[in-house]
């Protein structure tokens, strides 16, 4: 996993935050946290800038089968431990509930049933260099999820649209998104094949509904480098 280049390292910091970075792409991230104080940074930024998120949803009830799972993993490390080793139990404990934690975050954000090792995702900026939104999609997904981690006002009249920007040629449209929530815009293949010589996305400021030429026809708010964890 090559993490020299700060912002690959900031769209997986990303991605690790939200639960959506899986299998031995997962495990060598947490490695590399371990002994690069740059990655560990990045991944405590994503955590400030995203943990008010997850404090603003509403509770949900999980399946009766969540919390069995999660009761099988609690109960595994305490039938081990004695009673006199209570900082290891208490160790076990909280290693069993990040895990659940962060199985249900996946369960949550992930946007497909057919989710294949590795992922696309784009950390899209404002000119100020502050990461406005977060684009994300299983390497074999047909979905993009779009998430606004800051706020977004526009008029009423006016509506945000994504874009990809070919290495070559006109920049292409995956839609319209909402300024305020979890957006998913259709791609046309599976997006290792459909973002394949796509190098980075934007998001215009278009009439409602909008561009109605196709193209770009206001100001360009974000843009981030499309990046690949495999």
């Amino acid at each position: 996993m090559n993490l020299a280049r700060p912002e690959r390292a900031d769209a997986l910091a990303a991605e690790y935050v939200l639960g959506t970075l899986r299998g031995r792409a997962r495990k060598r991230f947490e490695r590399a946290m371990r002994t690069d104080r740059a990655v560990a940074d990045a991944v405590l930024a994503w955590e400030e800038r995203l943990v008010p998120l997850a404090e603003a949803l509403e509770p949900i009830q999980p399946p009766e089968r969540v919390w069995r799972a999660i009761q099988g993993r609690v109960q595994a490390p305490r039938a081990r431990l004695s009673l006199g080793s209570s900082v290891s139990l208490w160790r076990a404990l909280a290693v069993a509930s990040l895990a659940a934690v962060v199985v249900l975050s996946a369960l949550l954000l992930r946007p497909s049933a057919d989710r294949g090792e590795g992922a696309v995702v784009a950390v899209l900026t404002a000119k100020d260099a502050k990461p406005t939104l977060v684009a994300s999609a299983d390497r074999f997904g047909r979905y993009l999820t779009i998430k606004a981690i800051e706020k977004i006002d526009i008029p009423p009249d006016r509506s945000l649209q994504l874009w990809m920007l070919p290495s070559g040629g006109n920049p292409q449209s995956l839609g319209v998104i909402d300024s305020t929530t979890l957006a998913r815009v259709a791609l046309s293949a599976p997006a290792d094949q459909a973002l394949r010589n796509i190098p980075a996305l934007a998001v215009s400021l278009e009439p409602r509904g909008g561009s109605p030429t196709g193209l770009p026809t206001g100001p360009v708010l974000y843009t981030g480098a499309v990046q690949r964890t495999y």
